[in-house]
């Protein structure tokens, strides 16, 4: 029938490298990029955004489209077709996902084209196209079963969600239930199947148009019925004219009536070969066009954008000197372009890039990222950085970053990593990328950030009374080289006690640019009565030592700590005990132990023994332990010992034992 579309090609998207498409009245202008469908996460909301908020600045535009590669394939055998073919390069084509495109693939396909939609402020378009029994068994038929199906929609939903994307969703798939192939049970299938899809890329607020077939193909109220039975009002809109060649004039006047049938929904249109309006069939078409240039609308209907879905100059099939489906024809592509009606040129293109990172240390600010200009895209560019809004540096962005070279097949020297001074304090840090030829100067980003000075931060951020003293814990980092740990001297009552380096983590410090490994944790002794407790940081680089605010802490009278482990007799009338202690009073200084046997005393020793083990879990430090032999008469004896204490908490009893002494 006259309104049936052709066969579909592959487009595997890559980054782009176009800047927005100014085209006349009907395109709207740049939008912040915080403006995005990552927002929109409700069927009512993403219906009632603006066009302007969905597609931003523009189609986004891949540089290795088939219609690029096509341009490369023929420069030397066929020049006339790679002009062609060079022509339709310059323009936003929608990017096909089919049964082709499936698992890592799939993921690369959708991420490679909304990271070059986000590098240049546009929005990457999708066209799903894999429905079980597509076409119908007719040219095009294929697609993926049900369960297959729905999993593979969820999975480019869930890649899609938070980017800016669009998607048109299964083109023939409702206008084509009017053909006899398409039976009744399959259009059932088919509303629920659609349904989910829409609901699910909605959910991911990402814009999903259903099928509207053409003006010449169904009805408007017949149109109408099948959107709503496929969830129309779940998804932004519909589309018209995929792959077709009607004027779009009139397919606005069909769309509007559909739109009104269908609560307002909004549509958009290929205009991909309609340049010439219908020229008798829609298989290779004699005498066709390329039709409007792609655009966002702002004409104050349901229009959202012109778009070029289906891709121009690939082959409809064997009809009319075509070759296979989805083959550049470049023939057709030739004259396309010599009876294109594209209304007003592509914009000029500015430079594209990206800012990557912003770091700091002390005094200054670093900035990486990647930034070209179409125009001269084997040449570097230059950046300029401002701090607060003022200049504060520039420079070439002529680095080897050879992943951008692969990606946009420009030079791969196109990066740019530049130090620029910056007060210290909370600072908004912008870059721009500097146009060459035509075009405008391009904001790359801008990041709020804590500038760090020359001297050190050092804070304590808790101390607290334990049983060896007490306990502090802090953070310390110098803004001259924040990967390195800084050397903290810890005091009490203005006497550095303990020294040690700031490289434990710190959670805290995760969202502070300068790493989480800046953390101290350490025991101070101290005895009884009010303290304060300080960390002072030792300088790296420019800059001074710097000593923190100090924390008032009061420490408790107290008796000693200790443990008494082990009493065992191993010869004739002898008892090994082994234990540990520690006053903090003096840490510094041995505890006597007291030894007794059934009341009798019969030793006192110094608890001065290595234990490292008690260091470790107490900070006490690492001589305080007992190892003690005493005489005691054969038979049943009761042992028990006594820490005397340093200070005016007194003395503590740490137990005793019956032991059997041999």
């Amino acid at each position: 029938m006259s309104g049936r579309p052709s066969a579909r090609v592959v487009l595997w998207a890559v980054a782009s490298v176009v800047a927005s498409l100014t085209l006349g009245s009907v395109v709207a202008a740049p939008v912040p990029a915080h403006a995005a469908t990552a927002a929109i996460a409700t069927p009512a909301s993403i219906r009632a955004a603006s066009a302007a908020d969905l597609y931003r600045n523009g189609p986004y535009t891949s540089p290795t489209s088939e219609a690029a590669k096509a341009a490369t394939a023929l420069a030397t055998s066929d020049p006339a077709g790679a002009r062609a073919a060079s022509t339709i390069a310059r323009y936003p084509v929608a990017t096909w996902l089919g049964e082709w495109t499936t698992g890592a693939a799939l993921d690369r396909t959708l991420d490679t084209a909304t990271a070059g939609a986000a590098a240049t402020g546009t929005t990457a378009v999708f066209v799903t196209y894999a429905i079980p029994q597509r076409d119908c068994g007719g040219y095009s038929a294929g697609g993926f079963d049900e369960a297959t199906y729905d999993a593979w929609v969820d999975r480019i939903a869930t890649r899609l969600a938070g980017k800016h994307a669009a998607v048109v969703v299964e083109p023939d798939s409702l206008a084509m239930l009017s053909n006899d192939r398409c039976t009744a049970s399959l259009g059932t299938q088919r509303y629920r199947i659609l349904s989910r899809e829409v609901a699910a890329f909605t959910a991911a607020g990402v814009p999903a148009y259903l099928d509207a077939g053409n003006s010449n193909w169904v009805p408007p109220a017949t149109m109408a019925a099948r959107l709503e039975s496929a969830g129309v009002r779940q998804a932004r809109g519909f589309f018209t004219d995929v792959a077709n060649h009607y004027a779009v004039a009139q397919e606005q006047a069909y769309a509007e009536q559909v739109s009104a049938r269908t609560g307002g929904s909004h549509y958009v249109i290929d205009t991909s070969r309609s340049g010439q309006g219908w020229r008798g069939t829609w298989c290779n078409a004699p005498g066709a066009g390329l039709g409007p240039s792609p655009r966002v609308a702002a004409d104050g209907s349901a229009l959202d954008a012109l778009l070029w879905v289906k891709t121009p100059g690939a082959s409809d099939g064997t009809c009319n000197g075509g070759p296979a489906a989805g083959k550049w024809y470049s023939a057709s592509a030739q004259a396309l372009v010599a009876n294109a009606v594209l209304g007003l040129p592509p914009a000029v293109r500015s430079p594209v890039g990206t800012l990557d990172t912003v770091t700091v240390s002390g005094g200054s600010v670093r900035v990486r990222g990647w930034a070209f200009d179409e125009d001269e895209p084997d040449a570097p560019i230059g950046v300029r950085v401002t701090v607060d809004g003022q200049g504060s540096g520039s420079a070439a962005a002529d680095r080897p970053r050879q992943d951008i070279g692969d990606a946009y097949g420009v030079g791969g020297d196109h990066g740019f990593d530049l130090t620029v001074p910056a007060a210290a304090g909370t600072r908004t840090v912008c870059v721009t990328a500097v146009n060459t030829g035509r075009g405008s100067d391009a904001r790359l980003g801008c990041e709020d950030v804590t500038v760090l000075g020359n001297d050190p931060v050092v804070r304590v951020t808790q101390a607290s009374v334990v049983a060896a003293g007490i306990r502090v814990e802090g953070l310390a980092y110098d803004g001259d080289d924040v990967g390195a740990a800084v050397t903290v001297a810890l005091r009490v009552d203005g006497r550095t006690v303990r020294t040690t380096t700031a490289d434990g983590e710190r959670a805290d410090l995760r969202t502070s640019g300068v790493g989480t490994a800046h953390g101290f944790v350490a025991v101070l002794p101290a005895g009884a009565g009010a303290h304060t407790v300080c960390a002072r940081a030792t300088n790296t680089g420019g800059g001074q030592d710097v000593t923190s605010r100090c924390v008032a802490v009061t420490v408790a009278a107290s008796a000693p700590t200790g443990r008494f482990e082990r009493a065992t007799s191993s010869a004739h009338r002898r008892v090994d005990l082994r234990g540990y202690a520690f006053d903090r009073e003096d840490t510094g200084a041995p505890v006597s132990i007291r030894v007794t046997v059934d009341g009798e005393r019969v030793a006192q020793v110094a608890a001065a023994a290595g234990r490292p083990d008690v260091d470790r879990r107490t900070g006490a430090g690492t001589t305080h332990g007992f190892a003690v032999r005493v005489v005691a008469a054969s038979g049943e004896r009761r042992v028990c010992v006594r820490a005397v204490g340093i200070g005016a908490g007194g003395d503590r009893d740490l137990g005793c034992r019956t032991t059997t002494v041999r």
